[in-house]
């Protein structure tokens, strides 16, 4: 059985990649800095801006790529981190800290709230020294060599020299698999140890040369060095002191105008060209593939490994709409919870920085059903009984999961090839119900669904279960053995032709879901598969006369039957049920079943 990633991926700014970049070009050169970019799947245009979110993962890449090419190379990159152009992700901590011990206790705050997997606390703190830890949430395996771990001693080291002083000196104390402990201490300038510096001095030489020619002169000088020296001791000091503030005040006049050139850049790249970029820290935007009134599909590589996906992104416009969040919201946690090889798999979702929710999908190629019957129009038994396998299997693990589906039908059900044969996907959770959490985008005795393949509770909007996607799946089957959905009144199935001309044959698609404009997208500029193209010029093929076998309607009439307590009472029933009737054992895995369907 496939093994489920359980950890969240982390994310951080990409001004540590950038450091390090800076320092690669700097000992070896542009060139070599760039090949060591580009094996990492990153361009100098995501680095800059310092303070883009990318994965954690690629900076665990990028320290192995760097530590490769300069082993020893790790402690000059600290310069780099508070480099000029590299300064934009420190102007969130710089804000209204005044000292270095201060600035320490906001270390979260140079990072986004979304995707952070380090929590950092600070357990001592004074002048010239603070204690912390980091708290991890991530992968443990990514800190099990000790990189990650030095790059965040480079970042604190670096902390005081935003205030004008020596980098500190750090010191790890404590590391395990979820929390590391840190100390660092830094170099302050004191009135009081430059006087007396001066003052020692000026005493040890006045001694010295009184003791070397004692005299009226030398016994004066004697008397009056360790004053001058304590002096000077002195202005060095406040000298110093001055010194230190003056670069401090520089750095953040440096980290503001990096700031504000980067919210500028921002505003002029514009909310609409993605392509290109990078979001959520992880996926770099490819072609975009389709949209709706709320929502932007776009086909994206993961940049850890490089995974096409389809991700969706909610319009600006309704990025903030209460009903449009939730039904994303809703549609990641169902899928979530519906892991199965048939349901389409969610790798991401959450909301971007500026409070844009997103979810990332794998990435299908092949065609929704309802696009296969529009020239298949009907299949045999033998066709069917593999993919109506399938979607039960994929169903009975929705339904223990505690979820139902609530919108079955052709266009959500997606066919792609696995090792020649056909693989069925469930898709489209946007109104799935979540047995356990309240139902804040249902309104009370509205009906939510697709007509023509809701349950007739579902239509009156009563109360749904499981059931309900029972029905669904009949409606589904019947269609596909009949060529049209099933009519209203059971004393017409099994007749084509008892529902409304518009609905029969070459009737107007269904919305594309989320899922399928992603998955079309790989076909054509157009994002519509080659198959929809052959078909919006093509005549209805004429259909033969019906042939199904008893076991067949039978099961199909028990799916559709009007009371939910006379039909299967579960989704495992039902299955059951389909293996009977397609003479397949219990143990036959259904995708290995097919041979003769097509999906092209």
């Amino acid at each position: 059985m496939k093994v489920r990633h359980t950890f969240p991926t982390g994310q951080t700014s990409a001004s540590k990649i950038k450091a390090l970049l800076l320092c690669l070009e700097a000992k070896k050169g542009a060139k070599a800095a760039s090949t060591w970019l580009a094996a990492l799947r990153l361009s100098r245009a995501d680095l800059e801006d310092e303070t883009r979110l990318l994965p954690l993962g690629a900076l665990h890449s990028a320290l192995e790529a760097f530590v490769a090419q300069l082993p020893d190379g790790l402690p000059d990159v600290g310069p780099y981190l508070v480099a000029q152009d590299n300064l934009g992700t420190w102007a969130r901590l710089l804000r209204g800290t005044r000292a270095p011990e201060h600035a320490f206790a906001r270390l979260d705050s140079s990072d986004s709230e979304h995707g952070r997997t380090t929590r950092w606390e600070t357990t001592e703190s004074a002048p010239g020294r603070w204690r912390g830890r980091v708290r991890i949430g991530h992968d443990p395996a990514l800190e099990k060599d000790g990189l990650l771990a030095r790059a965040r001693s480079l970042e604190l080291a670096v902390v005081p020299t935003l205030f004008g002083y020596p980098a500190g000196e750090v010191t790890t104390l404590a590391s395990s698999d979820d929390a590391q402990e840190f100390e660092v201490r830094w170099t302050l300038p004191t009135t009081a140890r430059g006087v007396a510096i001066g003052a020692v001095a000026g005493g040890l030489a006045g001694g010295g040369a009184l003791a070397a020619s004692p005299s009226v002169a030398t016994a004066f000088a004697a008397l009056t060095a360790p004053l001058v020296l304590g002096g000077l001791g002195l202005w060095w000091a406040r000298d110093r002191a001055r010194r230190v503030e003056t670069a401090a005040q520089a750095i953040r006049v440096h980290a503001l105008e990096r700031s504000l050139a980067l919210r500028e850049t921002e505003k002029r790249a514009g909310a609409g060209d993605l392509e290109g970029s990078v979001v959520a820290g992880q996926f770099r935007i490819g072609e975009r593939m389709g949209s709706g009134a709320s929502g932007v599909i776009y086909k994206a590589t993961r940049l850890t490994d490089g995974l096409p996906v389809a991700i969706k992104l909610l319009r600006a416009a309704t990025a903030h709409d209460a009903v449009a969040s939730d039904r994303l919201r809703r549609e990641a946690e169902a899928l979530g919870l519906s892991w199965h090889p048939n349901v389409v798999e969610v790798i991401d979702h959450g909301h971007l920085p500026d409070g844009t929710s997103y979810l990332v999908m794998e990435l299908l190629e092949g065609e929704p059903l309802a696009n296969h019957l529009k020239y298949k129009l009907r299949l045999t038994t033998d066709e069917l009984a593999p993919i109506a396998m399938q979607v039960a299997e994929a169903v009975v693990a929705i339904h223990a999961a505690g979820v139902v589906h609530r919108d079955l039908k052709p266009a959500n059900i997606y066919l792609t090839r696995d090792e020649g044969a056909v693989r069925v996907k469930i898709l489209d959770f946007g109104i799935a119900r979540v047995e356990w959490e309240e139902m804040r985008i249902t309104n009370t005795g509205a009906p939510m669904g697709t007509p023509g393949y809701m349950s007739p509770e579902q239509e009156t909007g009563g109360e749904v279960d499981a059931r309900s996607d029972v029905y669904a799946i009949g409606a589904v089957l019947y269609e596909c053995l009949v060529g049209e959905p099933p009519p209203p009144s059971a004393s017409d199935m099994w007749t084509p032709g008892k529902r409304p001309p518009s609905s029969i044959g070459l009737r107007l698609p269904d919305p594309p879901s989320v899922d399928v404009l992603a998955s079309e997208a790989s076909h054509g500029e157009s994002g519509v598969h080659p198959a929809s193209r052959r078909m919006a010029s093509a005549a209805p093929a004429p259909m033969d006369p019906i042939d199904v076998s008893e076991a067949w309607r039978a099961l199909v009439e028990r799916a559709l039957a009007k009371k939910p307590e006379d039909r299967f009472q579960d989704a495992r029933a039902l299955l059951g049920a389909i293996r009977t009737a397609a003479g397949t054992s219990a143990e036959t895995p259904a995708a290995t079943a097919v041979s003769s369907t097509s999906s092209t």
